[in-house]
């Protein structure tokens, strides 16, 4: 059915397809489309879309019976927005019909998002609302504190923090969302990569994923010094 499990003969996994998915479409962004993938993206987009389109069935039956619509779309549906941003798939027409409903709600303010859901939210918002998503990136920036010796980074509760990846994911998707929207700020880029570099010496990114996303962090930029040399 084009999902992930998290065992073999588990039933699929909405969550883990995603995870999966996110590092084959950000290894194409990368490095260009990898054929040795193409089939298992095309089934887990298939696979994702149509549980997108039934969760937006059930949010829209939600709205009817209460009477207002959702404030803003679930992390699970921010997560699928930002992978069909950055894949560029064209969607089946009752998938793309969802993805815009999401993305009305995602233009609504929202005071309480983690630092890692507004970068999401800022590569989502980059083509469709680039003057919105240059706010994101903006306040994204605002929450980092520096230092010499560490870079930049997150020192906020709303930096997602945990024994295994640290903020690892979200510096990654923040570097991501400030390179994509404010290309030229290489010092501000330079900075978190340096702390990403920090965290290797010192917590060793601990796990294959963290080395993923901080490899990526890294090699997406292509003025980043080890995009140039061995």
């Amino acid at each position: 059915d084009g999902s992930w499990s998290w065992w073999p003969d588990m039933p699929g996994s909405f969550y883990m397809t995603v995870a999966v998915a996110e590092m084959l479409v950000r290894l194409n962004d990368m490095a260009g489309e990898q054929p040795a993938v193409a089939e298992m993206l095309s089934n887990a987009f298939n696979f994702m879309g149509k549980d997108v389109v039934e969760e937006v069935a059930d949010m829209k039956k939600w709205a009817k019976k209460e009477g207002r619509e959702p404030s803003f779309p679930s992390f699970k549906t921010l997560q699928w927005l930002y992978l069909a941003t950055l894949d560029g798939r064209e969607l089946p027409a009752e998938v793309q019909k969802a993805n815009d409903y999401l993305l009305k709600l995602l233009k609504k303010d929202i005071k309480g998002q983690t630092m890692y859901e507004k970068a999401l939210t800022a590569v989502v918002l980059s083509k469709p609302d680039p003057a919105r998503a240059a706010e994101y990136v903006q306040s994204l920036k605002e929450y980092t504190v520096f230092r010499e010796e560490t870079g930049r980074y997150y020192d906020t509760p709303r930096a997602g923090y945990s024994w295994f990846d640290y903020t690892i994911p979200t510096q990654t998707v923040a570097i991501e969302a400030i390179q994509r929207i404010t290309p030229d700020d290489h010092q501000t880029i330079s900075e978190m990569q340096r702390w990403l570099l920090q965290e290797k010496r010192t917590q060793a990114w601990d796990t294959p994923v963290n080395s993923v996303n901080a490899i990526y962090a890294f090699l997406m930029d292509e003025k980043s010094p080890l995009s140039v040399n061995d």
